[in-house]
């Protein structure tokens, strides 16, 4: 292996266009083809395959897995997801937009389902590849512990909160969503007490609502649980747990799907610790979804016996 295969991959990609800029005197002339492709037209190649950047160049995709290597990048994939990184925070939504449409719009619908699904597909591979098993058991026990647990979500990722929170109450967790930003916010932060869990699904960009609440949570003493994007490090030394996931490249599957999935896991492991409470809290969800079941205006008797139990003599 030469030695600049062994480079390992960055924890932190930054700017990709700054990076081609200065390895492109070092690269071959078949990588510097795509790896000038990918500067000239980053909007584009950032919805392309390896091996559609390959046919448009005459190149081969193995071409293009060996450009991004000799861009410190463990293949085309982590360099498509840098590149979105990148242009998330440079270009504006609209134009984005605009250039997906107009990269798509040949394909067939059938290629669009391959297409989309292969990103959803690529970046939880990513994702899981990505989380740590320390830092993920941490979570656990930080949510376990807490009195109560506070879910907020920047954004669109207000419905991975809320997501979190239904499925935390349902395992016995006292759980809370925070729904609203602004100065709308200092309503759910008074809740917060000392010994309690601050979560936050948040993309990394800063945001005056985490910065007040990280600080609040840090002054009472509660712990804090960030769920982020894998190449954004804006709040990781303010918080006492990470969980990283991957963006999406393109901005073809949603923002929430890989932490959704990571949440998955977090209940799951929680129903491990406490199998009793968890299994206590579905029987009564169970029990409460019976009684609702009964006809609107019948009597108690009746709602009792949805429910299971007896009516009283």
């Amino acid at each position: 292996m030469s030695p600049r295969e062994a480079e390992p991959p960055p924890d932190n990609p930054g700017d990709v266009l700054e990076r081609i800029r200065e390895r492109l005197p070092r690269l071959t002339a078949g990588e510097s083809r795509i790896a000038q492709y990918i500067a000239e037209q980053p909007e584009q190649a950032l919805l392309m395959s390896a091996v559609q950047i390959g046919e448009t160049l005459g190149a081969s995709d193995m071409t293009v897995l060996r450009t991004a290597r000799a861009l410190g990048y463990t293949g085309w994939p982590e360099l498509r997801r840098a590149l979105g990184s990148h242009l998330a925070l440079t270009v504006h939504p609209a134009t984005r937009l605009s250039t997906r449409l107009t990269v798509t719009r040949r394909e067939s619908h059938a290629s669009l389902l391959d297409i989309v699904f292969e990103e959803a597909r690529e970046r939880l591979a990513t994702s899981r590849a990505s989380l740590d098993a320390e830092e993920f058991t941490r979570a656990v026990r930080l949510v376990g512990d807490a009195a109560t647990v506070h879910v907020f979500g920047v954004g669109v990722s207000s419905v991975s909160a809320e997501y979190l929170t239904v499925k935390l109450l349902r395992e016995g967790v006292l759980a809370r969503h925070a729904k609203s930003m602004g100065f709308a916010f200092a309503d759910a932060l008074l809740a917060l007490r000392p010994g309690d869990l601050l979560v936050a699904f948040a993309p990394g960009r800063e945001f005056s609502e985490l910065d007040v609440a990280f600080a609040e949570a840090q002054r009472l003493g509660a712990s804090t649980l960030l769920f982020t994007d894998k190449y954004r490090d804006a709040y990781v030394d303010r918080v006492d747990c990470v969980i990283r996931t991957a963006s999406s490249a393109g901005g073809l599957t949603g923002e929430n799907l890989p932490a959704m999935v990571a949440a998955d896991a977090l209940v799951l492991a929680l129903g491990h610790v406490d199998p009793e409470g968890a299994l206590a809290s579905s029987r009564r969800l169970n029990k409460l979804r019976r009684a609702l079941r009964r006809r609107p205006g019948s009597t108690k008797g009746d709602a009792g016996a949805a429910a299971g139990t007896e009516p009283r003599p």
